[in-house]
């Protein structure tokens, strides 16, 4: 296999005979239709899920029925991330409303997490440039665990918006955000801002506040360690270095969590072919199977493994009943 023509040191990379391309240019076809199918059904168990919620409180139905809304609400990272990546649909207006729509959901400026994401494909798993590295080596269990409460997410995002609203932009971003893109984040987060503080004052003054928390705040935030999990799995324990072949894994799951993930366990074909559309992957991964790192036993099994090896530096763990084919 060749290398790809664009890698430099420090970048992510493939090989660039991985898949013919007439393969990829018919994996390439990007879809308005499957795209609003996913997104509309999203929203549509977000809002069975909040309306079952607020109609079990205060009863013995209402922690389930808590959870699983988190759980749903939690998965709008997939939308965000798929419209971050502009793939989600064909029309790119529809792209960029779901991906507003979406942020606002899910908290966290749209437009500076595009630009903080494609950092993280950029420079995947490289140490002290992936903007998005999870537990770098040697990790502890503590780190694992601080890590997947998501405390520390909620005052990152939260953080973003404050700043960028008072025109406070990092300056590490001009890693990630282009400089003449940082005004941009400034306006993104006032109107975000704005609009959050609209909406509280109108919860407050109508006596909608306690469905705001019920049914967004308090299940949006219960949702997020199952996200962080879902982080830990794609990339802890994989190499720390620019092949992308080495240092993203995919996870085989059941067609459930596939379709909330939107397709995303497929992450290692995600990270070798960013642009192509998130409902493609499954038809990618016969492709690339035999030469990306796989976890075909699901998430569980998946997070038995990676704490059982942290602090073990320098490899990405096959599953032991998982026989690696040879590359060709």
């Amino acid at each position: 296999m060749n290398a790809d023509s664009s890698s430099v040191s420090g970048v992510a990379r493939r090989p660039t005979d991985l898949v013919p391309r007439d393969v990829l240019s018919r994996l390439s076809a990007r879809s308005d239709a499957i795209g609003l199918s996913y997104f509309l059904m999203h929203f549509a168990l977000i809002g069975a899920g909040g309306w079952l919620t607020w109609i079990s409180f205060p009863g013995p139905w209402f922690a389930p029925c808590l959870l699983i809304h988190a759980l749903i609400l939690g998965f709008l990272f997939s939308p965000l991330h798929e419209c971050a990546h502009g793939t989600a649909f064909r029309t790119r207006w529809l792209n960029e409303i779901a991906l507003w729509v979406t942020a606002i959901v899910y908290i966290v400026p749209p437009n500076f997490f595009r630009y903080f994401h494609l950092g993280h494909h950029r420079f995947t798993q490289i140490v002290d440039k992936d903007p998005s590295m999870v537990l770098p080596e040697p990790a502890t269990f503590r780190q694992y665990l601080w890590y997947c409460a998501g405390l520390w997410f909620w005052w990152r995002n939260l953080s973003w918006i404050v700043k960028h609203t008072v025109g406070r932009v990092d300056p590490n971003s001009v890693n990630y955000v282009p400089k003449q893109r940082l005004g941009m984040m400034v306006i993104e987060a006032r109107i975000m801002a704005v609009l959050y503080s609209s909406i509280l004052a109108l919860a407050a003054v109508t006596g909608y506040l306690p469905v705001l928390l019920l049914c967004w705040l308090l299940p949006r935030f219960l949702g997020e360690p199952i996200q962080r999990i879902i982080r830990v799995a794609e990339h802890v324990g994989c190499a720390e270095s620019p092949d992308l072949l080495k240092n993203t894994r995919t996870t085989l799951s059941n067609k459930l969590v596939h379709a909330i993930a939107w397709q995303m366990p497929y992450h290692a074909e995600h990270h070798l072919f960013p642009n192509l559309p998130f409902h493609q992957l499954p038809r990618l991964h016969p492709w690339v199977r035999p030469h990306i790192v796989l976890e075909p036993r699901g998430y569980v099994a998946g997070q038995r493994d990676i704490i059982a090896t942290l602090r073990q530096p320098g490899r990405c763990r096959q599953p032991d009943n998982v026989r690696r084919q040879p590359m060709i």
